[in-house]
């Protein structure tokens, strides 16, 4: 499993993952979402918990029509697990929709189903999802928050450094 460098999201914020999304990290983080394997979220968090600042955590939650059918969200899961380690609150402030139709593995260039807010968190907290690819479902949830609140997020898997997470480059204007 390769380690995945720190990115830099929409608004500014600091993306810092376990593992790149390959191989047997990409392996294990679909038998966490699919299987309900939740092993390798201690393992993220072990991998993770050193290097994360003590803050409180928010998930970013899977839509209830998948959390019915697999029996969990691997975005709690992973946050209670580093909640539990770091010693801090996990604070469930993100409501997923009912139902959107699946982005995972398909056409990722389908809209993000829109979340909504249940209490706002203090500013400083980190936000955690389960695997990162485009980054559209974090920077949707940041743009929510608000960037200048969102201390840092955090996942089990990225991208590979080609993923569009880079934003523009210098020859972007």
């Amino acid at each position: 499993m390769r380690p995945a460098p720190d990115r830099i999201l929409g608004g500014g914020v600091r993306l810092v993952a376990a593992f790149e999304h390959s191989g047997p990290a990409r392996a294990l983080v679909h038998h966490l979402k699919y299987r309900g394997l939740t092993a390798y979220a201690d393992l993220v968090a072990l991998v993770l918990s050193p290097s994360l600042p003590a803050l409180p955590i928010v998930p970013v939650p899977r839509v209830w029509t998948r959390q019915l059918r697999y029996g969990l969200d691997p975005a709690v899961v992973l946050a209670e697990r580093l909640g539990r380690l770091k010693g801090v609150p996990v604070i469930k402030s993100l409501v997923a929709p009912i139902h959107t139709r699946r982005r995972a593995g398909g056409d990722h260039s389908r809209p993000i189903a829109p979340f909504r807010i249940s209490r706002m968190p203090g500013t400083g907290f980190m936000l955690v999802d389960d695997v990162v690819t485009t980054g559209r479902t974090l920077e949707a949830a940041i743009g929510l928050l608000g960037p200048e609140k969102v201390a840092l997020a955090v996942s089990a898997n990225a991208a590979p450094p080609v993923s569009s997470l880079l934003g523009p480059g210098p020859d972007h204007v």
